[in-house]
């Protein structure tokens, strides 16, 4: 799991969308189809991260018990199924992607401003 503090929302939207070959607007909906339902709570298990349930469901228009359902079945998954052990260290990859080209741009810009 990732280091524990708040990941953006819009973020964890955006490397479950990749991951998952979807919106982040079909994320959002209601729909039940299975990969989109799927990939919800995937972002409500990483969503957790710094969070309570409530603020989370606050967050995404929810009860809290859907997330909490929602953040149990990805665990209990974790667990046991090769498939969303892949999906979670992708999704990863790509959110610690995001973190660290934000690195390497405030380095290079740290690097500018010293070279002035």
């Amino acid at each position: 799991m990732i280091q524990p503090r708040k990941l953006p929302l819009e973020k964890i939207k955006t490397a479950v969308s990749k991951v998952f070959d979807t919106t982040p607007e079909l994320i959002d909906s209601k729909t039940k189809f299975q990969p989109h339902a799927l990939a919800r709570q995937i972002c409500y298990y990483y969503a957790m991260t710094g969070r309570s349930y409530v603020s989370v469901a606050k967050l995404f228009n929810k009860h809290h018990g859907s997330i909490m359902h929602g953040v149990r079945k990805i665990r209990s998954l974790s667990e046991d199924d090769w498939q969303i052990k892949a999906y979670l260290t992708e999704i990863e990859k790509e959110l610690l992607s995001e973190r660290s080209e934000v690195t390497t741009i405030t380095s290079e810009a740290n690097k500018e401003l010293e070279a002035q």
